[in-house]
């Protein structure tokens, strides 16, 4: 049977486009449909499914051929499983390297020994003592494994390098290269930013900026193609810069037609936080601790024509950190934002934080023609929660803006969008509320029950959702006398613990308000506690701590945690942290009160993988 060509032009566009590639070398007729206009522009389309994503700008650099195209987008846009960690620290004279973490191994040490009962604690011992055998072996398995798929992204030498940062589009990534200025002239120190291959570690392409300032921050747009930057900048004030690099990343015959980019200077304040679409070049931004404004990186031009860019200013104060940029199950855009009343009188709430719709918002922009005021703003969404105090004031939302957790003086509350209800996670609610504290590994079995107060009275310092949204990794800092020494402490003063939306797999349709996973006490590094630490909401919009798969996290201690080891020694690890089996959900609901059930349970031993300052896994 020969199929005719508009029958096969029906095939080949239920295709991949990948897979259409491979049947155009099958013969002539299958060739020349293959290679058809109309089908590649719906690969296209496919591929990238918003308007936003630079489809329209990059295209004449190919000729207007969708085919060839696709054919350069789509390794770029490929989201096969890399599941590596970026590495930064000296590595035996290695500063930036990517290794790949194996989840069978990382799962397997996990399950050889646990930190909750007897069993976990008379293997600590045994490491401690070095006849534990079974988690000192995988540890090792997994440790060789990493090394040996090593990719070296930069070697130390007399060039400094920082701040490196995944692409959420496929294996890149970009670094800063500060090195000495030979020619004499203009700044001592010359700055460069660096994209490579997390896969492979090649260079891709480099850039002089125009100010000698080196960036600080980095922050990918979802094309994979925009690279945005906070720096330094003249009059004591932070700049926000975006860099086109598609320059580097298009075959060398298309170079010509694109040239040869500089960074273009967005908006400038002090502080200034931002986050991106993601969807589109986009930006939501928040500086000077007052005005928020929307900006596009591509076009450089404000979104309502606005002064600045800037579409709201409080009245007040709010030195609350980065705004969030959401995009909801239904595919609409929300902004997630605090508010500051305008005129906060007595003991009550100095505002709220609003969810709003970006389409509201734009709305109002063109009615009014001006800035809008903070009551008109907090009446055109959702009050998520009032704050007592912006400085103090914390918050991150799930991807799809399902839950939003909110920390507000050190005190931890989850808000749930479908109810409207909101409830308190940390500190830890009263005992009669709590279930017993099992081993996340063992489902719920053979729980030692053992709590310690004072990390139950402790104050939340940072906050990420994993990336399917049902788990929220945040650092508690032990309670005890104000902020401890901890660069010269030998006792371990932080903890991360995970929320888990739901136990066993289960929705929370039953009211049951999930369960707390407590991973073992440790000291962080100086790098993480003076430079990720202070700033974590905004670094937690572009750096991810979680694994691809939401099954593990990773974090960078001084010692071992794994053996009650605090050290000048820095090292990463991966801890993994199973969810609660279907009878741990069950010990939770024991105490009868189902709607107020919160269960406990404790985090296998963490996995040390290699000398390190910080580490950060890849998107995908």
């Amino acid at each position: 049977m020969v199929l005719d060509d508009a029958s096969l032009l029906y095939l080949f566009s239920q295709l991949p486009g990948e897979t259409v590639a491979a049947c155009s070398q099958v013969c002539r007729a299958w060739h020349a449909v293959s290679t058809s206009e109309v089908l590649w522009q719906r690969k296209c389309l496919e591929l990238e499914p918003h308007p936003h994503l630079r489809r329209d700008d990059l295209l004449p650099a190919f000729g207007g051929s969708h085919r060839a195209y696709f054919a350069w987008r789509w390794p770029l846009l490929n989201r096969r499983p890399l599941g590596r960690l970026l590495i930064e620290g000296d590595l035996e004279g290695r500063e930036i390297v990517t290794a790949p973490i194996v989840d069978s191994l990382v799962r397997g040490a996990a399950g050889m020994g646990s930190s909750g009962g007897e069993g976990a604690a008379s293997h600590q011992a045994g490491l401690k003592q070095g006849t534990g055998t079974h988690g000192v072996a995988a540890a090792a398995a997994v440790a060789r494994a990493a090394l040996a798929g090593m990719a070296v992204v930069y070697v130390e030498g007399e060039v400094m390098v920082q701040q490196a940062t995944w692409s959420p589009a496929g294996s890149l990534l970009a670094f800063t290269e500060m090195r000495a200025n030979q020619s004499g002239h203009g700044a001592l120190v010359e700055s460069r930013v660096v994209v490579a291959d997390g896969r492979t570690g090649q260079h891709l392409g480099s850039w002089v900026l125009s100010s000698p300032m080196p960036p600080f921050y980095y922050m990918w747009a979802a094309c994979g193609t925009r690279l945005l930057f906070l720096s330094n900048w003249e009059g004591g004030v932070v700049a926000l810069r975006s860099l086109d690099i598609a320059f580097a990343l298009v075959p060398p015959g298309v170079r010509a037609t694109l040239g040869v980019t500089r960074d273009v200077l967005l908006c400038t304040a002090r502080p200034l936080f931002l986050d991106i679409s993601p969807t589109s070049t986009r930006l939501l931004w928040h500086g000077s601790c007052r005005r928020f404004g929307l900006a596009d990186a591509a076009t450089h031009t404000a979104e309502d024509g606005a002064e600045d860019d800037c579409f709201f200013e409080n009245a007040q104060l709010c030195p609350s950190q980065a705004p969030q940029w959401l995009i909801d199950s239904a595919g609409a855009d929300w902004l997630l934002m605090p508010v500051v009343r305008s005129q906060p009188t007595g003991p009550g709430p100095a505002g709220s934080l609003l969810l709003a719709p970006l389409a509201v918002v734009s709305e109002a922009l063109e009615t009014e023609g001006s800035r809008l005021s903070p009551s008109l703003l907090l009446s055109l969404g959702r009050q998520v929660a009032d704050f007592a105090s912006p400085r103090d004031l914390s918050f991150a939302a799930t991807p799809d803006a399902s839950h939003v957790a909110i920390c507000d003086r050190g005190a931890l509350h989850i808000w749930r969008a479908e109810t409207g209800a909101r409830f308190q996670v940390f500190p830890l609610p009263a005992q009669q509320h709590l279930a017993p504290m099992p081993s996340a590994s063992s489902g719920g079995d053979g729980g030692s029950g053992r709590r310690e107060d004072f990390w139950h009275t402790g104050a939340v310092q940072a906050l990420q959702w994993s990336p399917d949204g049902r788990r929220l990794l945040f650092l508690v800092r032990r309670s005890g006398g104000g902020m401890p020494m901890v660069a010269l402490s030998k006792r371990p003063h932080y903890r991360w613990m995970v929320y888990d939306v739901c136990c066993g797999g289960q929705g929370d349709d039953d009211g049951r308000l999930g369960s707390v996973t407590q991973c073992l006490p440790f000291n962080p590094t100086l790098e993480f506690l003076d430079r990720y630490l202070p700033f974590f909401d905004q670094y937690s919009r572009s750096l991810r701590l979680w694994s691809p798969d939401s099954c593990a996290f990773c974090f960078c201690a001084r010692g071992q945690p794994a053996v009650g080891e605090v050290s000048e020694e820095p090292s990463v690890h991966v801890q993994p942290v199973p969810r609660l089996g279907p009878a741990a959900a069950d010990a939770a609901s024991g105490s009868g009160d189902v709607g107020a059930t919160l269960a406990l349970a404790e985090a296998p031993l963490p996995v040390r993988v290699a000398h390190g300052t910080f580490a950060s896994w890849s998107w995908h």
